[in-house]
């Protein structure tokens, strides 16, 4: 069985258990998320989706 989760979910659950756990305030956490969505709309977003597509190929071969 094959499970598929977008890095955007993983990412936004990391995201509010460092928030729950105190361990990120909301004021760093809407700069990151901010930071984010201004990678993903310039000139750096093909080169990121690259690297995150070849990230996530890497990790669907290993077996654990």
């Amino acid at each position: 069985m094959r499970l598929t989760v977008p890095a955007v979910v993983v990412l936004g659950v990391l995201m509010v258990v460092l928030i729950r756990g105190q361990r990120l305030r909301g004021g760093p956490a809407a700069v990151a998320v901010a930071f984010g969505f201004q990678l993903a709309h310039g000139q750096a977003a093909p080169a990121i989706t690259e690297t995150c597509r070849l990230v996530a190929q890497l990790i669907g071969r290993l077996h654990l």
